[in-house]
Parts: structure tokens; sequence; C-alpha cells
């Protein structure tokens, strides 16, 4: 199933996301995220069609990739406090191309409602991504706090324990476990953290990488190195847009 080249991909761009946070003041943070959120967006798009095994991957993937980093972008530009603002009519007009695209592919073409339902859903997990850069422009964020810190450890220890040969019966609340253990730690450790925040971001991130598991296990896995890319990034970007929505509600 290429265990090792998902989750290194997994691991690789949690750390990308973690460290821009903390690359300098917060206009320069900002454009670090923006530009690796935008990276894992692209390789995302580039391998989702191919990780489904669906035809005419090309379109679909120009469309998630477009979705995607439209909403990335616009994360980093909407004025404060909703940095978000712009996600849902990003995720609507990609949604319209993935029906305009398998409409001009002609009648009779195999496949047709996969692809549809496939661009679909991968439109509404690369529109996520936006989620890494609003969570850096929040203050508390901004002030190089440490939770985007807790969001990286509590979604790479949530891959370290995917990557266990165990039935997902087993991983999967384990895996959630980790990752909620993982937060509420670091908040004994920076006294500076609360610890229901921290469990909470932990609580969530760990969620989405244990059901991209169940998900990826059930598919029978990935087939090649583009597709086996978009399963390690999928969990990250889809946990960005998660992990704001829970700070903002918690430290807002």
């Amino acid at each position: 199933m290429r265990t090792k080249t998902v989750a290194a991909t997994a691991l690789a761009g949690t750390a990308a996301v973690v460290a821009a946070s903390y690359a300098g003041n917060a206009a320069v943070s900002v454009a670090a995220v923006w530009v690796v959120a935008s990276v894992l967006v692209l390789a995302f798009a580039a391998g989702w069609p191919r990780l489904l095994d669906l035809p005419a991957p090309v379109p679909l993937s120009l469309v998630i990739g477009l979705a995607g980093w439209s909403a990335t972008t616009l994360a980093a530009l909407a004025p404060m406090p909703q940095p978000m603002i712009w996600m849902g009519a990003c995720a609507a007009v990609g949604l319209i191309l993935v029906f305009l695209t398998q409409l001009l592919r002609g009648t009779g073409q195999q496949l047709r409602l996969e692809s549809t339902l496939a661009g679909a859903s991968g439109v509404l997990v690369a529109v996520l991504a936006s989620g890494w850069v609003a969570a850096d422009r929040i203050e508390s964020n901004a002030a190089n706090s440490s939770m985007m810190l807790v969001s990286g450890l509590s979604l790479g220890a949530a891959v370290l324990v995917g990557t266990i040969r165990w039935p997902d019966r087993i991983t999967a609340p384990l895996g959630l476990a980790v990752a909620m253990l993982v937060g509420g730690l670091a908040s004994f450790v920076d006294a500076n953290l609360a610890l229901l925040p921290a469990v909470a971001v932990g609580a969530v991130v760990g969620s989405v990488v244990v059901a991209c598991r169940a998900l990826l296990v059930a598919e029978g896995g990935p087939r090649g190195t583009t597709a086996a890319v978009a399963a390690g990034v999928a969990p990250v970007i889809a946990a960005g847009g998660l992990a704001y929505f829970v700070e903002r509600i918690l430290l807002a």
C-alpha cells in the first residue's frame, strides 16, 4: 500500500506547515504558510484522481488545484477576523467546474458519476487547506503561540500510529487517543496553553487521520507514487480547516 511513502509525505507536509508558522513575524509566517499550503494543494490535486483510478484525471486535477489554491490565497488576503469568508465561494465554484468538466466529456463516457463525486470530494478537501493560513492569522498564533505546534505534533502522532499494520478497530481509537494525549501533554509543558483547546485540536486532527487511513485501506491503497503523495497530503490539508474552526471557537 506504499505505507512508507504515504506516512513520509504526511509527516513532511505537517513539519513544513509548522516550521513555516515560525518563519518570522506575522506577515512573513502567513506568507510562508501560504506557500507550503499551496504546494500541498497542488500535490493533492495532481494525485487525487489517480488515487481513485479515474479516467481523464487532468481536468479534475486542474479544477481541484484551482479551487484549493484560490481558497488558500484568499485566506491570506481576506480581512480579519474572517479569513475563511471566501472558502465557501471557492468550494461552490469548484463544484460547478467539476460538473462542467464532466458535461464536456460528452455522453456515454465511463465512470462519469464516480468522476463527479471524486472531483467534488477533492474540491472540498482542497479548500480546507486554507485553514492553515487562516489559523496562522489568529491573534494568538500570529504571536507565535504553540497551538500550531500542538496541531502538528498531534497530527504527526496519529500518522505514526496509522503506520502500524493493525486492524482499524485497533488503530483508529489508538490513533485518536494518542493525538489527544499529545495535545494534552503539550498544554502541561507550555503554561500558556489551555488544556481544553489543546486536547480538542488533538482530537480533531487525530480524527481526520484515522478516517483517511480507514478510507485508504478500504480502497486498497495507492498504486503509484503520485497517488501515494496525494494520500499522504489529504489528511494534512483537511486537518487545517477543522483545526482553524476549533481554535477560533475556543481561543478567539
